[in-house]
């Protein structure tokens, strides 16, 4: 038996108990902190995703849409502000801004 712990049935059983609550407040906390991090995280990535933008391929016109745009998902790389600006002024591309997004906003063209 171990000296910094009583003796007695009852003292133990307490100690327990309150162990065990404090456990479940740490664990509540920790969840609560883990939600945190996973919603700045998530927020950190959106934010970054806003300021690159992608294009989305068509047979007559493209259309060009800031990174995080729910219009149009994407499967492929995201382009920087340079490269965009360069499709747009190509008119054999026929880039034309999306209209949810609003690229041309941030591009500032």
């Amino acid at each position: 038996m171990s000296d910094d712990l009583p003796p007695d049935v009852e003292r133990l059983e307490t100690l327990r108990t309150w162990h065990v609550l404090s456990l479940e407040r740490i664990d509540r906390a920790l969840a609560v902190a883990r939600q945190r991090e996973a919603e700045e995280q998530e927020r950190r990535e959106r934010a970054a995703a806003e300021r690159r933008f992608k294009i989305e391929p068509g047979l007559d016109q493209q259309i060009i849409h800031r990174g995080g745009c729910a219009k149009w998902a994407g499967n492929g790389s995201f382009l920087d502000r340079s490269e965009v600006l360069l499709a747009i002024h190509d008119d054999a591309l026929n880039v034309k801004p999306c209209p949810v997004c609003r690229p041309d906003t941030a591009l500032q063209t």
